[in-house]
């Protein structure tokens, strides 16, 4: 199979979870984005610890897990928010583990054991609160309106920066992206933010497209970083789970910078 159909054919399936977990119910879109924040802090420690042993890989990916699952029973009122100092045992345990460690290098590990958890789980949490901001029970437009717009943001400044871009957006880090590109993509972005303000209301039209320059801003700004991380340990890809598009990590970078920027005007604005 080329590489061409093999993108195609993972991109349908890929987007067609995302909008039928989104839409189907709040327990299939927070079952989807745990599966998210797992996937993507596996490809995180893989990369950042490739020489340390599984168990100080996977303590991160534990403790980042336990903290998505408490913040999702709180989001939906099962517990209470007292509950949120339940993260001093979880972040004391990631410290408590280093005394057994013996390998000289014992705080390298706990910094990018935290650094995973609020460069992932944090964002990924605001995100599963997208749902309920504007409403008592779920409401799937907000999730999905802000993955079309993100994937749009994507979209357009690629198809514009791949024929019109000529000036570098910041080449030391992602010698591909443009200028061009990424003015093409905020204005489509915004104009595509209209567009869904058309369809659902959950927050006025200027807010739909204030929201849409966010995802722009911030998501190019989220690629950047995944970019530079990537040169940092010298790799193409954070996996190779999704064919043809490289790993989870890749395909979520944006979000990790955009969703907490949109969700906190959200609550500045309402």
């Amino acid at each position: 199979m080329s590489n061409f159909w093999q993108r195609t054919l993972t991109g349908f399936f890929f987007v067609l979870t995302i909008v039928s977990c989104t839409i189907l119910s709040e327990w299939s879109f927070f079952i989807l984005l745990f599966a998210i924040n797992f996937l993507c802090l596996l490809e995180f420690f893989e990369q950042m610890l490739p020489d340390k042993s599984w168990i100080e890989k996977y303590l991160g990916v534990i403790a980042g897990s336990i903290i998505n699952i408490m913040f999702i029973f709180i989001i939906r009122g099962d517990l209470s928010y007292s509950w949120f100092y339940h993260l001093i045992p979880v972040f004391m345990l990631l410290f408590f583990v280093k005394l057994f460690e013996k390998t000289g290098r014992e705080f390298d590990t706990l910094a990018f054991q935290i650094l995973g958890i609020i460069y992932i789980c944090l964002p990924l949490t605001m995100l599963c609160d997208f749902g309920y901001l504007n409403a008592v029970s779920y409401g799937y437009s907000l999730p999905l309106g802000f993955f079309i717009l993100q994937w749009s943001s994507d979209t357009f400044a690629y198809l514009i920066g791949k024929p019109f871009g000529r000036t570098k957006l910041f080449e030391r880090i992602s010698p591909k992206k443009t200028w061009e590109g990424s003015i093409g993509a905020m204005v489509l972005t915004v104009g595509m933010g209209y567009l869904l303000s058309q369809f659902w209301d959950d927050v006025s039209s200027k807010d739909w497209m204030i929201i849409a320059a966010i995802i722009v801003v911030f998501g190019t700004f989220g690629d950047l970083m995944e970019s530079l991380l990537k040169r940092n340990k010298h790799i193409k890809d954070s996996g190779s789970l999704l064919p043809g598009h490289g790993g989870v990590l890749d395909r979520f970078d944006g979000v990790f910078f955009s969703a907490p920027a949109v969700y906190f005007y959200l609550l500045l604005s309402s």
